[in-house]
């Protein structure tokens, strides 16, 4: 997934509130049709660790998206080294693997999100639940035993 060309993002406008951007769902746009895809991606590769998938975000428009801090870099690039120690078995390598996938498709979203001008409901809520997402992922592999 996340195969889909930067260009057609970055080439285009944000929508207007009267366009739909401040409420816009998924099928009026390019952008919000690739969220759609790397949110069931999310979802999907969860499901494949038994872990719930993060709540809908319902913050819409208001959304604050400074403060979502996401790391996508994949866990074996840790800079500290001591953050993150999976034990070295296939199993713990699946999820951490699983865990970057979730976490690069969560970035995503939320560049999208922030390319759309940060003002896009459906964006900024799927860019909210995809951190959430993340981070839990993530927690799952560095406590992998």
């Amino acid at each position: 997934m996340g195969g889909a060309k930067k260009s057609a993002v970055s080439g285009s406008p944000a929508p207007t509130a009267a366009e739909g951007g401040m409420g816009a769902m998924p099928g009026q746009s390019p952008e919000h049709d690739e969220i759609m895809r790397l949110d069931q991606a999310i979802t999907e590769e969860l499901a494949k660790r038994n872990l719930a998938p993060a709540p809908e975000a319902s913050c819409g428009a208001t959304c604050d998206l400074a403060p979502v801090a996401m790391d996508a870099r994949p866990i074996a690039d840790d800079p500290n080294g001591k953050s993150c120690k999976p034990a070295p078995s296939d199993t713990c390598k699946d999820s951490c693997t699983l865990s970057d996938s979730i976490c690069k498709n969560a970035e995503r979203i939320c560049t999208i999100a922030k390319q759309l001008g940060e003002h896009d409901a459906y964006a900024n809520d799927k860019c909210v639940r995809g951190s959430a997402s993340c981070k839990q992922s993530k927690d799952r592999c560095c406590g992998c035993l």
